[in-house]
């Protein structure tokens, strides 16, 4: 017994251990019944999840004023209000800010949450989404992922007899047979230079570039001939046009790329939507408001779009990154609150409320998502690890939605660094 008891009592201590590792079995390193202030400033109207994780933490520290504040114009205010007397303690971080001199101050504000001593559970996340470089410090947490890919109807493809589709052998077979079946719109979105071709050409770029480390300095600084990178993606997408299965005609027609996306995939006629994690993000909510759902509901999930040879590319975004003000009157509240938050239950409770997918390594967590679980990581990519800049995802974007408009490859390759 005496045996029993000390090899339960160890192995007790060894789940508390890894518990504590991944951010589980969250102790208080504070004084909790001391009074404690703490602001997180971002650019949501409101912020449901974050009220969740205030009140989880209330348990802990009952005594603590927790606020969220938006700031309107969030990118011009920010540096001010953390230049001024009521910095926040926390504050909406954001992947694009890299690189880009009007944001130094707020990447140079953050606390390296890679610090040990703060005992932030890192590992929870897939590592890709740190963007840690190289004698850079870790300046943002991702709080939700997102990727592109579509929205697809499992209850038309199943009446097909068909798999969703993970490479372009199986997605052109698939819409052949949808088409003998008598569907006219096989693939929709909102047509628009940050709608349809942003999801079809980024992953497909990222993951020809991330093998030629001399791509993204010549990209960055829109040198001459470097739209040559983007060839490959380009005659992926022209591909795609030519093959008439985008309906760009009826993509037209979708007035705004968030609440007319996804009402229109609710009329139930459309096998593939092409979409956003944001986009999906607000489907549970807008069920009710469509009538046609309503009548006819079907089974829908979000897969990676099957345009490429050899299987899908999952690109793995943090839309929204929480950083740390380390010159904060309130820092130790405010790591204090982050070593909570960052856990495999916060940060997926938070990104279940939000509907967006998870940034920790739990991908099958929310079912909608968990054709993403299923990618080779290999086939994973981010637009941090060639070391892009957003300049540079414009630009690509850009040539890709040029196509559709009648310019040629060549023409877009030419036009690199002065598409508008």
């Amino acid at each position: 017994m005496k045996k029993l008891t000390c090899l339960l009592a160890c192995l007790a201590l060894v789940c508390a251990m890894m518990g504590g590792a991944a951010g589980e079995g969250f102790q208080p390193r504070l004084d909790t019944k001391a009074e404690y202030t703490l602001t997180v400033s971002g650019n949501y109207g409101n912020f449901e999840a974050l009220e969740a994780a205030f009140d989880a933490f209330g348990q802990f520290y009952p005594n603590a004023q927790l606020q969220y504040q938006q700031l309107e114009n969030y990118k011009k205010m920010i540096s001010l209000a953390l230049s001024g007397d009521e910095a926040p303690d926390i504050y909406f971080a954001y992947d694009w800010m890299r690189g880009r001199e009007q944001y130094a101050v707020p990447l140079d504000k953050a606390e390296d949450l890679s610090d040990e001593s703060l005992g932030l559970a890192l590992e929870v996340y897939r590592p890709a989404l740190l963007n840690r470089v190289e004698g850079e410090k870790t300046a943002i947490a991702p709080i939700f992922a997102s990727a592109y890919g579509m929205l697809v109807n499992r209850d038309i493809f199943e009446k097909a007899g068909l798999s969703v589709p993970t490479d372009w052998a199986g997605f052109a077979e698939a819409c052949e047979k949808l088409k003998a079946a008598g569907y006219t719109n096989l693939l929709l979105g909102y047509y628009g230079e940050k709608g349809i071709f942003s999801a079809i050409a980024m992953p497909y770029f990222l993951a020809t570039i991330k093998d030629q480390p001399e791509a993204a300095a010549q990209m960055n600084a829109m040198a001459e001939g470097a739209g040559e990178y983007m060839r490959p993606t380009l005659e992926m997408v022209q591909r795609l046009l030519d093959s008439g299965y985008l309906d760009l005609e009826a993509s037209k027609q979708i007035e705004d790329d968030y609440q007319a996306v996804i009402l229109r995939f609710f009329e139930g006629d459309v096998p593939m939507m092409i979409a956003t994690g944001d986009i999906v993000s607000g489907t549970a909510k807008r069920e009710a408001l469509s009538e046609a759902f309503q009548q006819h509901p079907f089974s829908y999930a979000f897969h990676p779009l099957p345009v490429a040879d050899g299987g899908c590319w999952f690109h793995d975004q943090t839309p929204l990154g929480f950083a740390v003000n380390r010159d904060s009157q309130n820092l130790e509240i405010a790591n204090e609150f982050m070593r909570f938050l960052i856990s495999f239950e916060q940060l997926n409770k938070m990104a279940q409320i939000k509907r967006l997918l998870t940034p920790t390594t739990d991908l099958s967590l929310d079912g909608i998502y968990a054709p993403f679980a299923e990618v080779p990581p290999d086939r994973i990519v981010t637009t941090s690890e060639p070391g892009i800049s957003d300049d540079v995802v414009t630009q690509v974007r850009r040539a890709a939605f040029a196509l559709a408009n009648g310019m040629t490859i060549d023409e877009a390759i030419a036009a690199y660094g002065t598409l508008e």
